[in-house]
C-alpha cells in the first residue's frame, strides 16, 4: 500500500490526470533507478520508444504517487488504453491515452522493468526501483496478453519507508498475537495465512511470523523472500536434489521450532508438511479467498484426519479505508446502536465522515471544503480487520460433520472467535473508521441502495 503521507498535488477524487501540456514544469518526476530481481533494461537499444513513452510514463507514475495510489492499472479499452488509480482500495479514472501512445507506455514500463518487450503472448513479471519526493519506492510490475499484441499492466506501489514486519506496525491485536505465539509455542502444527489478491496477505503472513518469540524458538525461512527482510530469523538454503522429507530431516537436527515456508500450491508438499507438523511448527500462506475455503481445499489435498489433527488457526484481514483524522466528526450514539454493535454502554463517542450541508444554507461549506488534504473523500489511507480461525474441539467436530462455510462461520461465533466484522466493530470504537465504510465494505450492494444520509445499520457479527 502506498505510503501515508499527505500530499496536495493530486487528490483521490480528482477526475483525471494532466496530459503532458497541462503538466507544471515545476512538479517533481519520479527517478527511476533500473530494474529489479538483477534484471537489465537497454533504453539504448530502444531510444525511439524512449523518446515517445518515457516522458508520458514518468509523468502517469508521478502523478499515481503524489495522489497515493497504491496500485495502477493499464488495460485496452475501444481502442484506448484507459488508466486507473486505486487509492485506499477505490479505482479512480486517470486517464484514456490513444491507443499507439498507450501501447508504447505499456512497453516502456515492460523495458523499465526488465521484461520482454517483444513476448506480448506471456504473462510477465518484475519491478521498477524508484525514488520520489526523496522516498524510494519499488514498482512491481505485472503485464498479462488480453488480445492479440494487446497487453494489460498492473504496477503495485510499494514504499520501501514503511515498515510492515510487527504486529504493531499494521495494528495487529495483541490478544491475537498471543493466540498465535500459543500456537507456535507447542513447536507442532500448522499456522497458514489467506486472503483475496490484494490484501496484505504476503505481509500478513511476515507478520505472523514476527508474533514468535525469537528469543525462545529457533526460526527459520525456507520461503523465497525476494525484497521482504525478516527479522531474527534464519535462512535456511536446501541443497539441490534434496526433496521436502530430507530438508526437513536436516533442519530438524538443527533443532528448529518454526518454519516459514512459500505459499502451499502442491497437494504432495502439503502432504509432506503435515506429516512433519508433529515435530515442527509452520507458518505459510495458502491460496483460498477466507478460512473456510482454505479448509476446504486442504480437506482435498490431504483428507479430514490430518486437517483437523495438525492444522492450528487460519489468519486473514480485511483492508478497510480509514476516516481523515483532520475532518472526521465525532457524535454520541444511542444506547440501542451500542447494544447493537455489542459496545459497552459507557462508549461515550463514535466518529463519522462529515455530512454534507444542508441544501439550503448557501453559506454552508461543502465536504470539499473542509478538509483539503481529503478533499473530501472523507477518508485517508487503510486500516485493517482481523480474523483468525481456529481448530478447537467445536470446530473439529463441526468440520467431520458439515465443512460448509456457513457451519464453519457459526462455529467461529459460538467459540467466541474474531471474526472480519467483530474486529471491524472494535475499528469503529477506536475511531479509526466509520459505519458506513463497515457497511460498504462488508454489504457493498446495500449500501450502494441507501440515500446519501441514511445511517447504516451495523454488521452482524
Amino acid at each position: 500500500m502506498a505510503g501515508p503521507q499527505k500530499n496536495d498535488a493530486k487528490k483521490p477524487g480528482s477526475k483525471s490526470a494532466p496530459n503532458a501540456q497541462e503538466q507544471e514544469p515545476d512538479i517533481e518526476q519520479v527517478l527511476f533507478q533500473g530494474p529489479l530481481f538483477d534484471r537489465e533494461c537497454n533504453l539504448k537499444a530502444n531510444a525511439k520508444l524512449v523518446q515517445v513513452a518515457l516522458v508520458p510514463v514518468k509523468q502517469m507514475i508521478s502523478d499515481a504517487l503524489a495522489r497515493r495510489a497504491h496500485t495502477i492499472i493499464l488495460e485496452p479499452r475501444e481502442g484506448r488504453i484507459a488508466i486507473r488509480f486505486v487509492i485506499d482500495g477505490v479505482a479512480f479514472p486517470a486517464a484514456a491515452v490513444p491507443g499507439q501512445k498507450g501501447d508504447a507506455m505499456v512497453q516502456m514500463i515492460k523495458l523499465l522493468s526488465g521484461l520482454d518487450i517483444n513476448d506480448r503472448r506471456s504473462a510477465q513479471s518484475g519491478g521498477i526501483k524508484t525514488e520520489y519526493e526523496k522516498i524510494p519506492y519499488h514498482l512491481m510490475v505485472e503485464s498479462a496478453p488480453v488480445g492479440d499484441k494487446v497487453e494489460k499492466i498492473r504496477i503495485k506501489i510499494d514504499n520501501r519507508k514503511i515498515i510492515r514486519q510487527k504486529p504493531q506496525e499494521i495494528g495487529f491485536p495483541d490478544h491475537l498475537k498471543a493466540k498465535i505465539r500459543h500456537h507456535t509455542s507447542e513447536r507442532s502444527g500448522v499456522i497458514l495465512i489467506c486472503g483475496p489478491p490484494d490484501t496484505g496477505v504476503t505481509t500478513l503472513a511476515t507478520v505472523a511470523l514476527h508474533c514468535v518469540d525469537p528469543y525462545l524458538y529457533s526460526v527459520y525461512n525456507l520461503a523465497d523472500r525476494n525484497v521482504r527482510e525478516l527479522i531474527n530469523v534464519a535462512d535456511f538454503k536446501p541443497e539441490p536434489g534434496h526433496d521436502l522429507e530430507i530438508t526437513f530431516d536436516r533442519i530438524i537436527r538443527r533443532e528448529a521450532d518454526v518454519i516459514y515456508l512459500n505459499p502451499l500450491t502442491s497437494p504432495q508438499d502439503t502432504q509432506t508438511i503435515f506429516q512433519y507438523a508433529d515435530r515442527l511448527s509452520f507458518v505459510a500462506e495458502i491460496p483460498a479467498n477466507n478460512p473456510a475455503e482454505a479448509v476446504r481445499k486442504l480437506i482435498e489435498w490431504i483428507g479430514i484426519d490430518e486437517v483437523i489433527k495438525n492444522l492450528r488457526c487460519i489468519v486473514t484481514q480485511k483492508l478497510i479505508r480509514k476516516l481523515c483524522d483532520d475532518c472526521k466528526q465525532a457524535f454520541r450514539p444511542n444506547p440501542l446502536l451500542l447494544k447493537q454493535l455489542g459496545l459497552p454502554p459507557e462508549t461515550s463517542v463514535l466518529y463519522r465522515a462529515p455530512l454534507p450541508p444542508p441544501p439550503d444554507d448557501l453559506k454552508a461549506q461543502s465536504v470539499e471544503e473542509l478538509c483539503v488534504d481529503c478533499d473530501g473523500v472523507p477518508y485517508h489511507g487503510r486500516v485493517a480487520a482481523f480474523e483468525l480461525f481456529e481448530m478447537t474441539d467445536g470446530m473439529k467436530e463441526t468440520i467431520v460433520s458439515n465443512a460448509s462455510p456457513e457451519a464453519i462461520r457459526k462455529q467461529m461465533i459460538a467459540d467466541g472467535q474474531t471474526t472480519l466484522q467483530k474486529d471491524a466493530i472494535r475499528l469503529v470504537a477506536e475511531g479509526k473508521t466509520s459505519l458506513e465504510e463497515i457497511q460498504r465494505t462488508f454489504s457493498p450492494g446495500e449500501a450502494n441502495k441507501r440515500p446519501a444520509k441514511a445511517r447504516p445499520k451495523p454488521p452482524s457479527l
